[in-house]
């Protein structure tokens, strides 16, 4: 892989699911402020999104005292999660092999996370799956909220330049991100993203298995 000197991750939905303990938790939060959920089918729906969007649908933003009650339900789905002690956390399959692939050829391998209160579990998870000492470089919502500015941070400190790496990500997001800063784009359709959204930004490279991402990267020129 002569031309790609690194590979960012996007983290959950690409490398790692915890969807089920997100719902859980999600169950949990709303029950905590007060709020219901219409059923199964949106819990799952919402679990696999950021609070940004769920908070949107479980709290109205017209109702009084908000954010107190955005505090008090961030502060019970925290909670809800770390009792479960990771559990039932999943490795996305062929995550570990792709990135033990990457590191034998010398490739350098970021990860980047939007998770806001839940971010201190991402290098516990890493560690729990042997997978820490295959991720060069973590950035989390502690140095920057956006997709677009935690690529710039990552690439800047692999020193690698965006036209030489790639990103790979299960969101239109992840996509977008990568566009906007100027790396390759890979689009994992089997993670938390609408494969519709994920289609109208465009990616790239599409893959429904992680390993396929090693022939990508070998075939470019």
């Amino acid at each position: 892989m002569p031309n790609i000197a690194a590979v960012v991750f996007d983290f959950d939905g690409t490398l790692v699911d915890e969807s089920k303990i997100f719902e859980q938790s999600l169950i949990y939060a709303c029950k905590a402020v007060g709020f219901t959920l219409l059923g199964k089918g949106e819990i799952k729906r919402l679990a696999k999104q950021h609070p940004d969007i769920y908070l949107q649908r479980v709290i109205p933003t017209d109702i009084a005292d908000r954010n107190k009650l955005v505090e008090r339900f961030l502060k019970s789905f925290t909670e809800a999660y770390e009792r479960n002690g990771h559990k039932q956390a999943k490795l996305v399959k062929h995550a570990k092999p792709l990135l033990r692939a990457l590191k034998m050829s010398g490739v350098k391998v970021g990860l980047i996370t939007r998770r806001i209160t839940l971010w201190r579990a991402v290098p516990e998870i890493l560690q729990m799956f042997s997978i820490s000492t295959l991720v060069d470089r973590l950035v989390t919502c502690r140095e920057a909220e956006s997709k677009v500015e935690q690529l710039r941070i990552c690439l800047k400190d692999l020193q690698v330049k965006a036209s030489a790496s790639s990103v790979v990500g299960d969101t239109a997001e992840d996509i977008y991100a990568g566009k906007a800063v100027g790396c390759l784009t890979i689009a994992y359709t089997k993670g938390f993203g609408s494969k519709i959204e994920i289609l109208r930004a465009e990616p790239d490279y599409l893959v429904a298995d992680l390993i396929d991402v090693l022939q990508i990267l070998a075939s470019i020129k």
